[in-house]
């Protein structure tokens, strides 16, 4: 991801997150980003999502200190 010629380094899954989330106006819940990004079905309890967006949030915020390119929403999470 290249803004402000600053370059972002992102993995393949914080890539599908980003562009997933995107795609819909409404925020995403935890499930539907496991099942979309991950095509995880199960409804075993897993912190891989809250990880995930923890560390692209930490990466958008060093580099390009916004804090709020992705907010938690009471229902899941959403781009601003």
């Amino acid at each position: 991801m290249i803004l402000q010629d600053k370059v972002l380094k992102l993995t393949e899954k914080e890539t599908n997150i980003i562009i997933y989330l995107s795609k819909t106006k409404d925020a995403v819940g935890i499930d539907r980003l496991q099942s979309e990004v991950w095509k995880h079905h199960s409804k075993l309890e897993t912190h891989t999502v809250e990880t995930h967006i923890y560390r692209l949030r930490k990466k958008i915020l060093k580099t390009f200190n916004d804090n709020d390119f992705i907010v938690s929403k009471k229902n899941g999470y959403q781009i601003t």
